[in-house]
């Protein structure tokens, strides 16, 4: 997967150069150059699915084979060992609690996932 520098769109990288690099030029983020497309049947089936299954696959359609959807499910379980519940809000409205990690606060999210990803690719 290719990603590149939202204020320099010559800079391109792959997923692993994006995540130990941080910021591009300029300190411009990185953003996916293309953004994966799923059915409305996927999603119903990717609904089906456990938070760690589906949160791989959903990334692995992003980061491409760069890091195999075997891994990614590894990674994912590492580092979201901890609820994430959907509370309803309304009859067809939901909101994932991001508050029910190590430190009860969102970044738990994605601190631990990303430290899953540095210790992947370092």
């Amino acid at each position: 997967m290719k990603l590149y520098n939202l204020k320099d769109h010559n800079e391109q990288v792959s997923f692993a150069q994006a995540v130990t690099q941080g910021l591009g030029k300029n300190q411009g983020l990185f953003f996916p150059h293309d953004l994966p497309e799923f059915s409305l049947t996927e999603i119903d089936e990717m609904l089906k699915l456990d938070f760690v299954t589906r949160s791989a696959k959903i990334l692995s359609a992003f980061i491409g084979d760069e890091i195999p959807q075997e891994i990614l499910e590894e990674r994912v379980r590492a580092a979201f060992a901890f609820p994430a519940p959907v509370a309803n809000v309304e009859s067809d409205v939901g909101c994932l609690e991001l508050f029910h990690g190590p430190t009860l606060a969102f970044k738990d999210f994605g601190g631990r996932f990303m430290a899953q990803m540095l210790t992947h690719i370092a």
